[in-house]
């Protein structure tokens, strides 16, 4: 086998989600449900319009959503609040039962205080009103791109803690396999369950050839073969002990430079010279995965026809794990880190095995070597009378433990060695049993408690029997267990934390409490200045460097590693040339935060990064940059809660201008003009006085108006069962009707509404038909209109007709602020109509048929 096949890899089992976004960056699915199919259709049309990679889903009906909830993929929800059957929080309390971690976004019609309060407890991820107007809906988008990008973010998060201990699980586990072939299959087991490469094998190397040793359940036998080492990828892989990645096997690879995407012809392939390779198949160090690791396009040999990429990976010098897709770049940089992990653990299992297989190999000859072994070993006696003595202890076993068999007798090293909460190893049964024992144990050293792991070697004699007792540290194997539980819980930390700043300093300190760091730091972005600003430098990295400024493009190696968003390790700073100084500091490791900046680590002593240092790194860093984006989400949301309080009080401001400051001044003008009048007969001069009179009385009006229109948008939030026929009669009773005449609704039909706020509205409603119905030649005010007012009830709402000439302007800019067919009106009746309807929750729909129809009609 050399590349082959591969499938589903979205992450280990048992995932934190219910559903999962698409790989490939295909499109996200959100659900709408609405029981009003038009709501629900145009929310969906402008969130599909507005937002990136994402299609919809409508339901009119709760249970039929909760079945897509079910049986389909949905990364996010949408739903209204009043439906029957289920309200939008019964419904959410239904889908968290499927998927607990589903994004859900209650934009509904019917807002109050009690209902957002509910909603936040019940643990919506937005809450959103309803409203007229596109800035509704592009703030619905927003919140729904939001989400989606949080839970792909949580996702990754998870799925990255996940699989990162699923890995260490893995190790655990492995290093007490028995036989090099338990290590390669629980190898494979493991690609399949933690990674979710379906199509994978290892193979052993056996001389100068690589075998197949264990193959996934979908890989056949005729779609492996024996390869020669350096022959094709699993060949070459083994020979240079380097990971090889091919992205692309559908073209010539004669033609190198004719490499592209098969999915978005155009785009240059990876393995094309435009991608960033160089024409002899080695990644270049701009490439998307490390500089280290070589494009194995030109070797690869494939046995079967639908591969498309690879990925190999050496298993020490014991053999090669290799995981294949008939799909186009299938492995990503994640992926190829998580296999060299599984790789570098099967492979230091194998160590041991083989180390513990020459062991038992070589009895008889390591009694002479004994002193010779870098492993600690003491060796005992036990005699057929039950009695033990410790016989010889090597070198390693002396400056490990700091006890010697010439010097400390067997009970006295027992004692001093094993911790005594621990319970110690029955010699007795190791010796019923007569067969080599391997078992974890903790053991008191000269450096304090370290982790062994103890193999027993019972070699029989005649009147006694020794045994061989090998100790094989593991502790730096455990050491990064430990590290990984405690940056996890630093990344709940951080996430409890404020601003950027106080999640720097957590970070900061982290690097050098939990990962042992010399020195450490964190840079953010400012955008602004385009430079990474210090924001947070421990103590130790100041006394080391001193005091540095900001860095720009091109400034140091800290710039180079935000700008390509790879990691930097510099084993000896004085042996490269950097554009600025690094005082006392020899080693450096740069990792970047995504967007949002850099952590520059550092050591006095030369080569102080390992590898094992760097992944450390990478995860703080991943989880750092995690941590940055919540926060700058949760200030983008106070930001705007803000802005939304400034516009309240702006409003509230106005309200007390309009009703005190614009009001007196009127009064003491219609004083004046009335005194005026007690002073002038000249005709000409009262006709003048009456048109001032008018003006004061429209500047009244439109006072009256403007108030209104502010109470009026208020939500409603206590509404009762209103008669709408005696509702009616009563609007009508205080309008100047004239010769109009009002068609009641019959008596007993009811509306759920504040009944002043009704009224408010009908009476608008009425003045409006009247005025606007007046004939040809009338004085505008209506009283020779003969206009006939039509209101009645609907199976959700109610309607206000008249059968007058209808509009003079578009009926749907006829509620606007200011919009009047009448050059005496002030433009705001209607407006208040629909403050009032947007307050009641109410759709207002108008139309100009035979006449104006304003329709009232519930979201419920």
């Amino acid at each position: 086998m050399d590349p082959g096949s591969g499938g589903d890899r979205d992450g280990v089992a048992d995932a934190p989600f219910g559903g999962s976004e698409p790989a490939g960056g295909g499109p996200r699915r959100v659900l709408f449900v609405d029981d009003e199919p038009g709501a629900a259709d145009l929310a969906a049309i402008y969130v599909e319009r507005l937002a990136d990679r994402v299609e919809t889903v409508t339901r009119t009906d709760p249970a039929d959503a909760l079945a897509v909830v079910e049986s389909e993929r949905v990364d996010c929800v949408v739903s209204d609040y009043d439906m029957p059957g289920m309200n939008g929080l019964e419904f959410l309390a239904a889908a968290r039962a499927v998927d607990p971690g589903l994004p859900f976004v209650l934009f509904t019609g019917k807002g109050s205080e009690e209902i957002a309060s509910e909603a936040i407890s019940a643990g919506v991820t937005d809450y959103l009103q309803k409203g007229v107007g596109r800035d509704r809906y592009e703030m619905l988008a927003h919140s729904v791109e939001n989400a989606l990008n949080r839970r792909r973010a949580e996702r990754d998060l998870q799925d990255v803690n996940a699989k990162v201990t699923a890995i260490h699980e893995f190790a655990s586990d492995v290093s007490g396999a028995e036989s090099v072939t338990e290590v390669f299959d629980r190898l494979v087991d493991a690609a399949e369950d933690i990674l979710r490469f379906d199509r994978c094998m290892s193979a052993r190397r056996r001389g100068d050839q690589l075998v197949p040793a264990v193959l996934s359940e979908s890989v056949g036998e005729d779609e492996v073969r024996v390869f020669s080492l350096g022959e094709g990828v699993v060949g070459t892989t083994a020979a240079e002990e380097r990971t090889m990645v091919v992205d692309n096997l559908s073209v010539d690879p004669a033609d190198p430079d004719d490499l592209e995407d098969p999915d978005n012809p155009g785009r240059p392939a990876p393995g094309s010279s435009e991608g960033g390779e160089t024409v002899d198949g080695t990644r270049r160090a701009d490439d998307r995965f490390a500089s280290d690791r070589v494009d194995g396009t030109r070797v690869a040999d494939p046995v079967a026809d639908d591969i498309q990429s690879a990925i190999s990976v050496p298993i020490g010098s014991w053999g090669v794990f290799q995981a294949v897709s008939d799909g186009y770049a299938a492995f990503d940089e994640r992926d190829v880190e998580f296999a060299e992990l599984l790789a570098a653990h099967a492979a230091d299992a194998i160590e041991q095995i083989e180390t513990e297989a020459t062991l038992r190999a070589e009895r008889d000859r390591l009694a002479a070597l004994f002193e010779d072994l870098p492993l600690p070993v003491a060796r005992t006696v036990a005699t057929d009378d039950g009695r033990r003595r410790l016989d010889a202890t090597n070198d390693a076993f002396e400056a490990t433990f700091g006890y010697a068999a010439a010097d400390h007798g067997y009970q006295e090293i027992r004692d001093g060695i094993i911790p005594s909460d621990v319970d110690p190893l029955s010699p007795g049964a190791v010796l019923a049993d007569d067969e080599p024992l391997r078992v974890e144990v903790r053991r008191h050293t000269t450096d304090g408690l370290r982790d062994f792991i103890l193999s027993v070697i019972p070699i029989e004699r005649s009147a006694e029997t020794t045994v061989y007792n090998v100790y094989a540290d593991i502790g730096e194997q455990k050491r990064v267990e430990r590290t990984l539980r405690k940056l996890h819980e630093t990344t709940r930390e951080m996430f409890r934390g404020g601003g950027r700043e106080e999640i720097a300093a957590i970070a900061a300190r982290a690097a050098i409490d939990i990962l042992e760091f010399p020195s450490s730091g964190v840079r953010l972005y400012d955008a602004d200045a385009n430079t990474l600003c210090p924001t947070a430098i421990s103590e130790e990295a100041t006394d080391a460097m001193g005091d540095r400024p900001s860095f720009g493009p091109g400034e140091s190696l800290i710039w180079e590693a935000f700008e390509t968003g790879e990691p930097v390790v510099v084993d000896d700073l004085d042996a490269v040339d950097t554009v600025v100084g690094y005082g006392d500091l020899r080693s450096l490791l740069v990792v970047p935060l995504g967007d949002h900046g850099v952590m520059p680590l550092g050591s006095r002593e030369p080569g102080f990064f390992d590898d094992t240092a760097v992944q450390l790194a990478r995860v703080l860093g991943a989880n750092v940059a995690v941590a940055l984006r919540h926060a700058e989400r949760t200030e983008q949301l106070r930001e705007r809660d803000a802005a939304l309080q400034r516009e309240v009080d702006r409003l509230e401001k106005f309200t007390g201008l309009v009703s005190h400051d614009l009001r007196n001044p009127l009064t003491v003008a219609a004083g004046r003009l009335e005194l005026g009048r007690r002073l002038v007969d000249d005709e000409d001069a009262v006709r003048e006085l009456d048109q001032i009179e008018d003006a004061h009385d429209r500047m009244a009006q439109l006072i009256d108006d403007l108030l209104a229109l502010t109470r009026q948008g208020r939500t409603v939030d206590d509404s009762e069962r209103v008669d709408l026929a005696e509702a009616a009669a009563s609007a009508w009773g205080t309008v100047d009707t004239g010769t109009a005449t009002l068609d009641p609704p019959p008596s007993g039909v009811e509306i759920d509404a504040d009944p002043e706020r009704l009224r408010t509205l009908l009476e608008n409603l009425f003045t409006n038909s009247v005025e606007h119905g007046a004939a040809e030649g009338d004085e505008g005010d209506g009283s020779n209109s003969g206009v006939t007012v039509t209101v009645g009830a609907l199976p959700d709402g109610f309607y206000v007709a008249d059968d007058g000439p209808g509009f003079d302007v578009d009926p749907e800019e006829a509620t606007a602020y200011g919009v009047s067919g009448d050059p005496h009106g002030t433009g705001l009746g209607l407006a208040i109509v629909r403050e009032i309807a947007t307050a009641h929750g109410w759709t207002l729909a108008i139309d100009d048929r035979d006449g104006a129809w304003f329709e009232f009609t519930t979201d419920a």
